[in-house]
């Protein structure tokens, strides 16, 4: 099976980072080690390293249901606290029984299917209190632009029909721009959050993060925790000083880091945090432009400087 460069994603990765962040957070409420994480590790098990280095206890599980992914996971294996189970996603949870064990999930699809919102409201109706779940689904408008009007209708039409029990409009067509669509997909999860865990019911799914971001292919990922309608004010407060924290379903931040070199890096990092316009200093630090003109430039540097604590370095080394 292919698979994207993942672990060569600037904007993937300052997104994989940032649930590393999450869970920082979620460790003002308890002990991480005694948590199990569920994920899609993909070839190179990207995250488990990045966990294991942080949280050596905890005990991870990866899900893989293609045959030579699963092949080459056992080649790169990091650690004795990871799992691999080769299963389909939908089939693993249908059997997944947490047994009041607290887990995180990443629900790391690649693709946008009705399957995946269903997958994510049969976790949350199983996971225990204070766990935390992650999903991730494709965001691009482009897969519903037709050639011609009737070929848009069509689709707009198979949209609807796929997606209908968690759309909040039920006639509405999607979105052209990224941005908007990824908002719709933020709408749809809130739906499924609330169809898989009503108010009658004494739990809830509470977000954390948002955000939206395209490293060749547009993604929208939102993570959240089930916890108990008493503790929503606990959840909340813990998260509350995060800077990326979205505690009321508020649009996704969007992921947009520009390319640098690392002498680039090196010189501007020395001047974050800056209070003011970051991106108009960085720019005036920098003393050219690096997008096509002085607005995009700053956007761009703005982005770095919010993220760049979360940015990977991506260096050439000899075997």
């Amino acid at each position: 099976m292919r698979h994207p460069p993942y672990h060569l994603r600037v904007n993937k990765a300052v997104d994989r980072l940032a649930l590393i962040e999450a869970i920082r957070h979620l460790e003002k409420l308890d002990d991480i080690s005694a948590y199990t994480y569920y994920g899609f590790g993909g070839p190179y098990l990207e995250e488990f390293r990045l966990l294991y280095e942080l949280y050596p206890r905890m005990r991870m599980v990866s899900i893989e249901q293609d045959e030579e992914t699963y092949k080459r996971q056992r080649f790169h294996l990091p650690c004795g606290t990871l799992r691999l189970e080769k299963a389909e996603c939908g089939s693993f949870l249908a059997q997944y029984e947490p047994e009041d064990e607290k887990s995180i999930f990443w629900l790391d699809f690649t693709g946008l299917e009705y399957a995946h919102f269903d997958n994510f409201m049969t976790l949350l109706g199983k996971v225990a209190t204070r766990s935390m779940v992650k999903i991730t689904l494709r965001a691009e408008p482009q897969d519903y632009i037709g050639s011609d009007e009737a070929e848009e209708l069509r689709l707009a039409q198979e949209f609807r029909r796929r997606f209908e029990a968690v759309l909040p409009d039920a006639s509405a067509s999607p979105p052209v721009g990224f941005r908007r669509f990824a908002c719709l997909l933020q709408d749809m999860v809130q739906i499924a959050a609330q169809n898989a865990l009503p108010g009658a019911l004494p739990l809830m799914f509470q977000p954390v993060s948002s955000f939206c971001y395209s490293d060749g292919t547009g993604m929208f990922t939102l993570t959240g925790i089930v916890c108990a309608r008493s503790e929503e004010f606990m959840i909340r407060s813990a998260f509350h000083g995060w800077q990326f924290a979205n505690l009321n379903w508020a649009k996704p931040k969007v992921i947009d880091m520009p390319v640098l070199s690392t002498k680039e890096r090196l010189h501007l990092e020395c001047l974050l945090p800056c209070s003011g316009s970051a991106g108009a200093a960085l720019r005036e630090a920098l003393g050219y432009l690096i997008d096509r003109d002085r607005r995009s430039t700053e956007a761009k540097l703005k982005q770095y400087a919010d993220f760049h604590r979360y940015s990977p370095y991506f260096v050439r080394a000899t075997p």
